[in-house]
């Protein structure tokens, strides 16, 4: 797929041009999201992170053939942003799907590969009926681009009303790799996330 690309795991990377930071953000992860793993499984999942974390910055920083234009502008990712964030709002499982390509992987440590749009769907359905008055908020970090995809390195904040009444919030930083499409929009491709702490809020008096 890659040019200058050579083999880290399954996933095909360039040179380490962004190695340093992407291990950075890799060393924080946690396995403590609503996907998380069993706590046995701690050290693996965060090896497990570094690396894949890895993996996905450096695959974005090698160009495709014929990729010398301009990147293009960054609202359509924003617009997307916006629209997956509203996904969780409304519970809307299809919606969500939609924001992926057909090939989308969602990945997550100590968890299963998800696969391709029915499956995204299946995962949405099963887990956030469990998740009252869910919110979702991306906090972009940085942003890699390019004419036919683009990678964003950022943090979120996910929350919803507990069985006290309360409201948790999960806080945690994602890698996604997006596939700009024929009509200038864009997908997210793939997608890699872990969580650095939880924080509970009693119900309001």
């Amino acid at each position: 797929m890659y040019p200058c690309a050579i083999r880290v795991g399954d996933v095909q990377v360039g040179p380490l041009l962004a190695a340093g930071h992407a291990e950075q953000i890799g060393r924080r992860a946690t396995t403590a999201h609503t996907w998380r793993a069993m706590p046995s499984r701690h050290h693996i999942a965060r090896s497990r992170c570094g690396r894949l974390v890895v993996a996905l910055v450096i695959a974005s920083a090698c160009s495709r053939p014929g990729e010398s234009a301009a990147p293009p502008d960054a609202t359509g990712i924003d617009s997307l942003n916006a629209r997956l964030e509203r996904t969780y709002h409304d519970h809307d499982a299809a919606r969500y799907a939609a924001l992926f390509t057909d090939s989308a992987m969602f990945e997550w440590p100590a968890v299963p590969t998800v696969r391709g749009r029915p499956a995204l769907q299946a995962m949405a359905n099963g887990l956030w009926p469990a998740l009252p008055e869910l919110e979702l908020k991306l906090i972009v970090g940085t942003r890699r681009l390019a004419p036919t995809h683009a990678t964003e390195i950022g943090a979120f904040e996910e929350s919803w009303r507990d069985s006290t009444g309360g409201r948790t919030t999960e806080f945690g930083r994602y890698v996604t790799v997006l596939a700009r499409q024929s009509d200038g929009s864009w997908l997210m491709d793939r997608f890699f996330g872990f969580s650095d702490s939880t924080h509970a809020s009693p119900k309001a008096k």
